[in-house]
């Protein structure tokens, strides 16, 4: 199931985003994204514990496009359309609440799985973003324009 975070989801957000990165954001940063934007702020549960199983974050940029701040998905949980439908939903919001038209994320090059996602949801891949991340891997800057 996915719904809207509250608060006190963060602590779980945050252990998640520890097992799924290898520069996590700090626990104050997702905080910060929630505090910013709470309508863009979406979690995924499993069905029988209520366990935080994904999660994605987002914002409206001064520039107009809704940027995708974040996004995981429990490994275990992986290839089961979760990502997919916490993308769709961050997407639904941004276009419903603000009028997004237009959409960016990041994302590692060596991110196969994640690329092929956004791809099959419409994003393209619009540059190279060198050194991007902390350990000095390259990122994709990806954008998706609906109307």
């Amino acid at each position: 199931m996915i719904r809207r975070a509250v608060k006190d989801d963060i602590r779980s957000v945050y252990e998640l985003e520890k097992r799924c990165f290898k520069d996590p954001y700090p626990e104050v940063v997702l905080l910060m994204l929630y505090q910013l934007y709470p309508e863009l702020f979406f979690v995924a549960e499993n069905g029988i514990e209520k366990n935080i199983v994904g999660y994605v974050s987002g914002m409206i940029r001064m520039d107009g496009f809704g940027h995708i701040a974040s996004i995981c998905v429990d490994e275990k949980y992986r290839r089961r359309g979760i990502g997919r439908r916490l993308m769709e939903t961050i997407e639904s919001a941004m276009r419903t609440i603000f009028k997004v038209c237009n959409f960016r994320l990041e994302v590692r090059v060596s991110n196969e799985p994640a690329i092929k996602l956004y791809e099959s949801l419409g994003y393209r891949i619009i540059s190279r973003l060198k050194g991007y991340y902390l350990d000095g891997e390259d990122g994709y800057l990806m954008t998706k324009t609906i109307c």
